[in-house]
């Protein structure tokens, strides 16, 4: 799988999953990223003009799958269209980053909405494969005694394993499982963490009427020899995540590790945000 960073915001994050060789990354930016596959675009002071300016890229050499990664308010997502354009030769879904829109100016506030709102279109419509939305604040909500220097790292890494994680579920034959395929219409995402003691969960954005959650058990073998009521509690906890319009479901998967983990994903077909005036 190829991972491809857009910008600053997203080019840092995928330098966070360089600590996974199951993945190749690329890096798109007008500053200089030290890596094999930085492509470079050519630096604009506004999104129009990284828009008008944007000479087409050969991204050829990008075979199979891939996540672009970027935080939607940044002025280079001016290119974001074309480089979709240039991407079509293979399927791309999003890792949208919302910043915190309280700290952002009106042009930024403006340029994120737009983005936004037309990558959730082209989500519906089936030009991307979709799109996993999440917000810098909720992923800070779940990490303790971060200092300054190495807060920005810290929620990158959060989002690149857990990112991750999910990829590797969602390739692995689980022990047990009651999921199904969500509906085509269904593209709008968001992914969160469950802890295994007390099945706390937290969720990267607050995605509105979600119609399917996914959740993945991941345990390991001591786990499974010794918990005998194991399954009886995710069963209990899976179903009372259920609502109107929104089933749940889950898979159990054997791990090496000692640590339990617990991923959830949530899916919607609703546009988010449609109706945020600024």
């Amino acid at each position: 799988m190829n991972i491809i960073g857009l910008g600053g915001a997203g080019c840092k994050i995928t330098k966070s999953f360089e600590v996974y060789p199951q993945y190749t990354h690329y890096y798109i930016d007008s500053e200089q990223v030290n890596h094999p596959n930085y492509i470079r675009v050519r630096e604009c002071s506004t999104h129009e003009e990284y828009e008008k300016n944007y000479n087409s890229l050969d991204m050829s050499q990008i075979q199979g799958d891939a996540t672009l990664i970027f935080a939607g308010s940044g002025k280079i997502t001016g290119v974001l269209l074309r480089l979709l354009e240039d991407l079509r030769h293979i399927k791309v879904s999003i890792l949208y980053i919302k910043p915190d829109m309280a700290t952002l100016d009106e042009s930024a506030k403006k340029r994120e909405k737009i983005v936004f709102g037309v990558l959730q279109q082209y989500a519906r419509s089936g030009l991307i494969s979709g799109i996993l939305v999440v917000n810098n604040d909720s992923v800070e909500a779940i990490l303790e005694n971060v200092s300054i220097a190495n807060y920005w790292q810290e929620i990158n890494n959060v989002l690149s394993s857990s990112y991750h994680m999910l990829n590797v579920f969602e390739n692995t034959e689980p022990m047990l499982s009651t999921m199904a395929d969500v509906k085509k219409t269904v593209k709008i995402s968001t992914m969160g963490v469950v802890a295994y003691k007390n099945f706390d969960e937290k969720i990267f954005y607050n995605l509105v009427k979600p119609r399917a959650k996914k959740y993945f058990f991941g345990i390991s073998e001591k786990t499974l020899n010794e918990e005998k009521d194991l399954l009886h509690r995710i069963r209990s906890y899976v179903k009372g995540k259920s609502e109107d319009g929104c089933t749940a479901s889950f898979a159990i998967y054997s791990t090496n590790y000692e640590q339990n983990y617990v991923y959830v994903t949530q899916h919607a077909s609703l546009i988010q945000e449609q109706n945020v005036d600024f």
